[in-house]
């Protein structure tokens, strides 16, 4: 069954549409837990810098569709699921870091790992939509 959201943009769209806005709430997230860690690795400014880019195609996406755009948000989404893998790869070292190891406590006060999952989630949901998804995939 085919529907569309308010007559005016498909499912699949209106998705990844919101998924794009999403991020730009998980983007302050992102800024506000990176800052209190004091940027002390560089690889915490990578998904700062990155994720504003997973906000503007999706964003952009759900209204300007079909070739060079088709290639974009799968290289870009696939790229965010990737950053969000090695996210969670670094907050699990972070917290193992922590005076005590894997402690309930560290998992508390020390780098989100569930923000970085949800950060891989988020671009594999869009991956999955567009190639799986009501429109019939790219």
């Amino acid at each position: 069954m085919y529907w569309e959201v308010l007559d005016i943009i498909d499912v699949r769209s209106f998705f990844i549409l919101f998924i794009g806005a999403a991020y730009l709430f998980v983007w302050i997230q992102v800024i506000l837990f990176h800052w209190r860690g004091a940027f002390r690795s560089k690889v915490m400014w990578g998904p700062v810098m990155f994720t504003p880019v997973l906000a503007a195609i999706g964003i952009l996406y759900a209204f300007f569709q079909g070739g060079f755009m088709d290639l974009l948000l799968v290289a870009i989404f696939g790229l965010g699921a990737l950053e969000g893998l090695a996210g969670t790869y670094y907050h699990f070292r972070g917290v193992r870091s922590y005076i005590g190891g894997w402690t309930l406590r560290n998992f508390m006060v020390g780098p989100p790992v569930i923000l970085a999952l949800i950060y891989m989630v988020l671009s594999l949901a869009v991956l999955l939509v567009y190639f799986l998804g009501p429109a019939g995939g790219g």
